[in-house]
């Protein structure tokens, strides 16, 4: 295996459609190709027989397909790992349960598999009637099963996924979580934990509070990096570097691996600049980065006459979890000016708009006529929001400078309307 003393990768875990066989082939080649990372794991919470229907064995087709993708990483010199999710129902004391979880794995181990994982996020944290008979606690019933399979595994490793994955989730107070406390005194050495940060979706993990994690769990954890996630609001995208997290890091973590959008062409920045922030060991320019990718990723559009003005106005404008590019950035400051600044105030604004809009414009039509469709289909939604909202702010600003009569939206498109629209008005009426 590539660099195999830290795990650094990709993870697909997130909800929602899970990615293709030849998306997830080209992301094999894009992590081949990329110095600093070496590990795929195969986690999609909506594979039925990962997570929901756990105890069933995969149809032969589905074990296949399955193979053909662990071959592919082996072939590649990647790590392959295959995670299962039984926490939504399991009975931990129940034989016939355990003899469920010891057929699945060795269905997958039967096609060439030895890195596993388990997984008990997300799941409702309460024992069965027949647990509480058995254990005390919730982390003594899932620290029995996980080394268990350790035990069982012999010589394949395993990553272990709590319940309590954040500081969020121990009311930041991770000393003080008797939970987190019990799984670094009960769980095996060898077995490696999950962790996503002091949030769910962290946009920064400081070197302190994984010291302090250590300190409780008794074990480097790896990084489930949700940075770049998107399953939780899919009408944002996210085409930003990695970021906010030090180099200093990596020294105190066994690993990590991003689970990133469910759009599977809209993380090849994230995740190209991953790789680099993993393969470099004196400094780090995630911005500069960002732009190198960005040159890389156009070739993937399907459309030569992109320029590289355009893919980084895409990047700037999606970028990061509450972060915008240099561009993204431009764009709102212009539009706060022209809503709260009489037109002679605007100077530079007005020009500065009109040229991300032509910009914009241009993207939009040229990514129309991509060949990479799946790509197309993978932005339209986020971009095209976009392109709605700027051609209303060109159409005010045109009306604010000619000065006559009331102004009239030009909706293009009917507003949006519905329940969740409803409700927002109700719950969000600012």
């Amino acid at each position: 295996m590539r660099n195999s003393e830290f795990t650094c990768g990709v993870l697909e875990g997130f909800y929602g459609r899970p990615w293709s066989v030849d998306q997830r082939y080209q992301l094999f080649q894009w992590i081949q190709n990329w110095d600093g990372m070496n590990t795929y794991m195969y986690a999609p919470k909506d594979d039925l027989y990962h997570r929901s229907k756990w105890r069933e064995l995969y149809p032969v087709p589905s074990l296949q397909e399955l193979q053909a993708l662990a071959d592919t990483c082996r072939q590649k010199e990647l790590q392959f790992i295959y995670a299962i999710a039984p926490g939504l129902d399991i009975t931990y004391s129940d034989e016939n349960d355990w003899d469920y979880l010891l057929k699945k794995i060795g269905q997958v181990q039967s096609i060439g598999v030895n890195q596993f994982a388990i997984l008990f996020d997300d799941i409702p944290p309460e024992l069965s009637n027949q647990d509480q008979i058995e254990f005390s606690s919730f982390a003594e019933a899932q620290a029995y099963v996980t080394n268990r399979l350790f035990e069982y595994l012999s010589n394949s490793s395993l990553v272990f996924c709590p319940t309590v994955y954040c500081g969020r989730m121990a009311d930041y107070d991770v000393p003080g979580n008797v939970y987190l406390n019990e799984l670094g005194q009960s769980l095996i050495k060898g077995i490696d934990i999950f962790w996503t940060g002091p949030e769910v979706v962290s946009k920064e993990i400081p070197v302190e509070s994984i010291r302090e994690l250590r300190r409780i769990i008794k074990r480097k954890p790896i990084i489930w990096d949700n940075l770049h996630a998107n399953d939780y609001d899919i009408r944002q995208i996210f085409f930003g570097p990695y970021t906010g997290r030090s180099l200093e890091l990596k020294d105190e973590l066994a690993g990590i691996l991003s689970n990133p959008n469910c759009q599977f062409w809209a993380n090849y920045n994230p995740l190209k600049t991953l790789a680099v922030f993993n393969a470099v060991s004196e400094s780090w320019d995630p911005r500069q980065t960002f732009l190198d990718s960005s040159k890389e990723w156009m070739r993937y559009f399907g459309n030569d006459e992109l320029i590289e003005e355009e893919i980084l106005l895409l990047g700037d404008c999606f970028y990061s979890p509450g972060h915008m590019g240099d561009r993204g950035i431009q764009l709102v400051e212009s539009v706060h000016c022209f809503m709260n600044h009489d037109p002679a105030d605007w100077g530079v604004h007005l020009d500065s708009f009109k040229k991300l809009e032509a910009v914009l414009n241009s993207l939009c039509m040229k990514l129309m006529a991509a060949s990479n469709r799946d790509l197309l289909y993978d932005f339209y939604l986020a971009l095209w929001e976009l392109r709605e909202e700027m051609e209303y702010v060109s159409k005010w600003v045109e009306w604010k400078l000619n000065g006559k009569g009331e102004f009239k939206s030009p909706e293009i498109v009917p507003r949006r309307q519905g329940i969740i629209y409803a409700l927002q008005k109700v719950i969000h009426p600012d």
